[in-house]
């Protein structure tokens, strides 16, 4: 089968999501660099957002007009460390480079499926593939990654003075989750559709 040639959409969606992996690794590279350089200047400042009970901030919360409440009794705050010290510097790191490392591996799957359709072909078996990890990445990458980086926000809390804000963290990862079963479908869809085009194939 002659593949055929590449679609404006499909052109235009590869090299997006190209620039967009490009721009995360560059990102991440230069995050990590600041980071190290923090480390050894000792002068660096980061913020932490957590979401604290009303009991914590009885200042803010007594401000806030009789018909204004929090959201499910928390309130959003964000802390700022100055001269973070290294342990609290390369926490912060981790937090913020895992949901980026995620995504990156998400762009990767992405990148290699608008490839192969720049290339007139997408039924094929490296693409159902590509589908599964995607749907796995999301199914079971997400909420892993949501759960270490809010073990990793405790572990940069406990840090801080006695007296600091202590927080919660919400997870709401539903959409994530349905999204994936959706990928894992899809694949499985690819891999029926390219069984049937197999069979065709050999009975010509």
């Amino acid at each position: 089968m002659d593949p055929k040639p590449p679609t404006r959409l499909a052109t235009t969606g590869y090299l997006v999501v190209t620039a967009l992996l490009v721009a995360s690794l560059a990102a991440g590279g230069v995050l990590t660099a600041t980071t190290i350089l923090g480390a050894v200047r000792g002068d660096h400042t980061i913020t932490l957002d957590r979401a604290v009970t009303p009991d914590r901030v009885p200042e803010l919360t007594q401000a806030l007009p009789a018909n204004v409440k929090p959201t499910n009794g928390i309130v959003p705050v964000t802390v700022t460390i100055h001269d973070a010290r290294p342990a609290q510097l390369f926490l912060h790191l981790a937090i913020t480079l895992l949901p980026l490392l995620l995504f990156v591996a998400l762009l990767w799957q992405l990148r290699g499926l608008l490839r192969s359709a720049r290339q007139g072909d997408p039924f094929t078996t490296a693409n159902v593939g590509r589908l599964r990890q995607f749907g796995w990445l999301l199914l079971l990458g997400w909420p892993l990654v949501h759960y270490v980086t809010r073990e990793l926000k405790q572990a940069l809390a406990a840090t801080l003075p006695a007296n600091d804000t202590s927080g919660l963290y919400a997870l709401d990862i539903l959409g994530v989750l349905l999204f994936g079963l959706a990928i894992l479908a899809l694949a499985e869809v690819f891999a029926h559709g390219l069984r049937l085009r197999e069979d065709v194939e050999g009975t010509i």
